[in-house]
């Protein structure tokens, strides 16, 4: 309290000084019909100005719900178009005969979609890029499960606890999954080599193989991780090393890994089964 009237008493000048232009700013403007006018004008102005920083601040707080309610439609939507998939199939089969359609109908349907949200994104290393999920065990997120972002594919998880997971991208020379031109049946590996997070490469392709700049690469199918077509990227140039006898591709990346923040978690019901029966084969 003692400071307070310390205050006063050493301020009281600039403090009746600006009580009385207050004051004068009052008169004018209860007296003066243009000065109110005005005066409302600016004010309302401002009053404007100060709703719409609060409303956009408000708009980009909401954004992360927005997007995580948007991921959960975009699982469903996966979900939807698979299962529409399968009534194709099942109206064919009036066409086919049933054996042919049976497995296809059951692994079409096999995958199902957890939505998850990026924690942390390194994509500037060349052999440690990783990335973080805000998902573990407990949402049901296993090991070598497939990530996809809204526009393709993006890596594998690798190792997960119970509220997060981590994963391995396709920007990582040490995941190399297999993918093919979309419509054929000539396939490769995927391969970064550190320079570009937009590009990678897809090498062994054989010589023979039949492609065009432009052409769509997807996942070819053959892992328990990604089903059969999952967007990649396009091919923007071909390239073929000194002694290689393989044609090489370099593809320009559907997924912006820069900025990357929703993705799906794919998960395969028939995983278990198609590896005990690829583990008895092996060991035969």
């Amino acid at each position: 309290m003692r400071n307070l009237v310390n205050f006063i008493l050493k301020n009281v000048y600039w403090l009746l000084f600006f009580l009385l232009i207050f004051l004068s700013f009052q008169l004018l403007i209860h007296n003066n019909e243009f000065h109110r006018s005005k005066y409302l004008s600016v004010f309302q102005e401002i009053a404007g100005r100060v709703y719409l920083v609060s409303n956009s601040v408000e708009s980009y707080m909401n954004l992360k719900t927005i997007n995580s309610d948007l991921m959960q439609r975009i699982a469903m939507l996966e979900q939807e178009v698979r299962n529409y998939k399968k009534e194709v199939e099942i109206l064919s089969e009036l066409i086919f005969p049933m054996d042919v359609h049976e497995y296809e109908s059951a692994y079409s349907n096999a995958f199902s979609f957890i939505p998850a949200r990026v924690v942390n994104n390194q994509i500037s290393r060349m052999g440690s890029n990783y990335i973080t999920l805000n998902k573990g065990t407990l949402a049901g997120v296993r090991e070598d499960m497939g990530i996809l972002s809204p526009n393709g594919i993006v890596g594998v998880v690798i190792r997960v606890s119970p509220h997060f997971s981590k994963v391995i991208p396709i920007l990582n020379p040490k995941y190399q999954p297999s993918c093919k031109i979309k419509g054929t049946d000539y396939f490769g590996t995927l391969s970064w080599d550190g320079k570009d997070s937009r590009y990678i490469s897809l090498k062994e392709l054989p010589q023979h193989a039949v492609f065009n700049i432009g052409d769509t690469i997807v996942t070819s199918g053959f892992s328990t991780v990604f089903p059969e077509g999952v967007l990649v990227g396009t091919v923007e140039d071909t390239f073929k090393k000194k002694g290689e006898n393989y044609n090489s591709l370099k593809v320009k990346l559907f997924t912006n890994f820069s900025a990357l923040n929703e993705v799906l978690v794919v998960v395969n019901a028939l995983k278990d089964e198609q590896l005990s029966i690829e583990k008895v084969e092996d060991n035969e």
